[in-house]
């Protein structure tokens, strides 16, 4: 399945009414079993993901295109919970009466959720999108295995805060917007202030219940901070283009650790490819359903490398240059 196809999934999905099934679903892929060689079979995989954004919609779109690149036969049933907590339990309850072979849980509510419904089962759970998988109880430890794996997305805070200092040598304050419902953000937040003491710097943070509250959090901080750092918050992730807007209204500096928010008007990203990622998870799945590794022996994974990548509209907006040295190695997004 190529990503095009995913995207008309995904837009089918979103106008089903919620009313009938709890939340947005894309009807599943027929597939004609009588047509197929014997001995090949096609696997159920169940897609729950929190909520549609194009980094969450990237790590989807990975992950079936690796899994169709590597010949596994699959059906995918795709849902949305659209960033509510009570559909993704409903998601993860309806693929294990129906008896899926995988589920593809994409953020962490949506990976909670689904270690919850397939405790009493021997459906295996990879996820992709979770920071900590250790700290939102989805796995003891990252080699320490029952039913749950996948890969993470966490960057090195470090690395993004130190090109606030080359982009504003004195730099001082950064600001964080973040979900306090979702503990993924609570880390990220958390390994931000840590980083931030180790460069002399301090964060100011405000959290948030529903997009609505973003312009008064932005307002809020522009009067305190230096840089903005955009973590990997679905919440926030979902109204990206909103807070890119409202930080060059208020001539706020931009960081994400999210590479494709840099398209989205963030002055830079140093952060994850969530394609990749997918893929990532992608390759895990074939090692488990057409290999038939054992899930316990599969490790969470790690993401490979970052990219940096620069909004040029942006940077013109803000006042900077090409020649900047936080932009060092970046590629420039015209």
């Amino acid at each position: 399945m190529k990503s095009n196809i995913i995207k008309k999934t995904l837009a089918l999905a979103i106008s089903i009414s919620m009313i009938a099934t709890g939340c947005a679903s894309a009807p599943k892929q027929e597939t004609n079993q009588e047509n197929q060689p014997a001995g090949e079979k096609t696997y159920k995989i169940g897609i729950s993901e929190l909520v549609q954004h194009p980094s969450l919609d990237q790590a989807m779109e990975g992950f079936v295109d690796e899994l169709e690149a590597s010949g596994v036969k699959v059906e995918f049933d795709v849902q949305n919970a659209q960033g509510e907590t009570a559909n993704t339990q409903m998601i993860a309850e309806k693929f294990v009466k129906d008896k899926v072979d995988m589920i593809y849980s994409i953020a962490t509510l949506s990976t909670q959720a689904a270690k919850k419904a397939t405790e009493e089962t021997n459906i295996p759970v990879l996820f992709s999108a979770v920071t900590d998988p250790v700290f939102s109880q989805i796995v003891q430890a990252p080699d320490q295995i029952e039913n749950v794996s996948g890969v993470t997305d966490k960057v090195n805070a470090s690395e993004i805060l130190k090109s606030a200092k080359l982009l504003k040598e004195d730099a001082k304050v950064i600001g964080i917007i973040y979900n306090i419902g979702e503990s993924n953000s609570e880390v990220q937040v958390n390994e931000v202030k840590a980083a931030s003491a180790e460069l002399g710097m301090t964060v100011e943070t405000v959290g948030i219940t529903t997009v609505n509250d973003i312009p008064q959090a932005v307002n809020t901080l522009a009067k305190k901070i230096d840089v903005m750092y955009v973590i990997s918050d679905n919440m926030v992730a979902s109204a990206i283009q909103l807070v890119a807007n409202l930080c060059i209204e208020n001539k706020i500096l931009t960081l994400s650790s999210i590479e494709s928010q840099a398209a989205d008007g963030i002055l830079m990203s140093n952060g994850l490819n969530y394609y990749e990622l997918g893929k990532q998870a992608g390759q895990m799945a074939k090692s488990i359903l057409a290999d038939g590794k054992d899930i316990k022996t599969i490790p969470v994974q790690s993401p490979a490398g970052l990219t940096k990548t620069v909004n040029v509209k942006t940077m013109e907006s803000l006042g900077l240059s090409k020649d900047n040295k936080a932009f060092e190695g970046a590629a420039f997004l015209e």
